[in-house]
């Protein structure tokens, strides 16, 4: 699939932005604009197991499915492209060195061969920054500069926004919580046995609610199934949430001695989960870091909700453009 690029030296409307949030549970893919609103979107299965070029060619497949019912609206077609990521994505070298969920994928140019394969400028960040950005952009950390956002899915991951800037390594291997070993066995997720993957990760969630009460759920179900019966009040359901609660926690206590964000936002799907889930969450922070009320950041369920998704793959052409105007 090639888009023709439009001419740049003619007055610019605002850009609208192909985006795609791509990870091994699923992918999505939305046509939207610079404010974020989202016009259309698509969802898919990806091809978790297979490398590269043949995920990409589903996913171009899927996104000319989109774009043919943008036209159908007489839309224009997009001017960046925006793809949120999971795995070590190195933002200097554009490339991803390895993503647990995609285990066939070892240091792919993944920008260049974006751009190259859609025809636009692309924007690409890894999954916890682009929340952290989805946050202070359209969230509740607008006017924090210092902050957490916990990505959850695919896996555990910490995007750090320090000092108004998002906190970035070399290799793109920065914030990985969700390799932690929180016990010697357990659910692995994306990970490994007993890995807060397994115990906090949407993917672990299936696993630890089989683990302990699999007998009550439909074979096939999912973790959103498993938040959805929490929420409408399922006493099996909520204790499978709030043991991971309580593992996340505590994981989250040394990070938060080290940095002292003033906020700390909980990311998508657990953001839907009500006020028992957060306060499970910051007594076992509290007890594991031994700060009091007043040295606690702010804990944060996403008020994002459904549309957190979406937002994470807008975020990173956003982003980019907003510095580039600000510079």
């Amino acid at each position: 699939m090639r888009l023709q690029v439009p001419n740049l030296n003619l007055p610019q409307a605002p850009s609208n932005i192909l985006g795609i949030n791509l990870d091994g549970e699923r992918v999505l893919i939305v046509y939207g604009s610079m404010s974020g609103h989202v016009h259309e979107r698509v969802l898919m299965d990806p091809p978790w197991q297979e490398g590269f070029a043949t995920v990409l060619e589903s996913v171009a497949t899927q996104a000319d499915r989109l774009l043919a019912l943008t036209q159908a609206q007489h839309l224009p077609v997009p001017e960046r492209l925006s793809v949120s990521i999971s795995g070590d994505y190195d933002n200097e070298t554009g490339l991803l060195e390895s993503a647990p969920d995609f285990p066939e994928w070892h240091n792919v140019a993944l920008k260049s061969q974006l751009g190259f394969k859609f025809n636009l400028p692309a924007h690409v960040e890894q999954k916890a920054n682009a929340g952290a950005m989805a946050e202070r952009l359209f969230g509740q950390a607008a006017d924090v500069r210092n902050f957490f956002f916990v990505s959850l899915s695919p896996t555990v991951r910490i995007g750090a926004i320090l000092d108004g800037k998002i906190y970035r390594n070399i290799g793109g291997s920065a914030g990985n919580l969700g390799k932690i070993r929180v016990s010697s066995h357990g659910p692995s997720g994306f990970g490994y046995p007993g890995s807060l993957d397994g115990y906090a990760s949407a993917a672990g969630l299936r696993e630890l609610a089989q683990a302990r009460h699999g007998a009550h759920w439909e074979p096939g179900f999912d973790s959103l199934q498993v938040i959805q019966d929490a929420i409408a009040g399922d006493p099996y359901a909520q204790e499978v949430c709030l043991e991971s609660a309580r593992v996340l926690g505590h994981a989250l206590a040394q990070s938060t001695l080290l940095l002292r964000p003033e906020m700390i936002v909980i990311g998508h799907p657990f953001c839907l989960l009500g006020p028992e889930y957060e306060e499970g969450l910051r007594k076992a922070l509290s007890e594991a870091s031994e700060l009091n009320d007043s040295e606690m950041p702010q804990l944060r369920l996403s008020n994002l909700g459904n549309r957190l998704p979406e937002l994470q793959a807008l975020a990173p052409a956003i982003h980019a453009a907003r510095e580039q105007k600000r510079a």
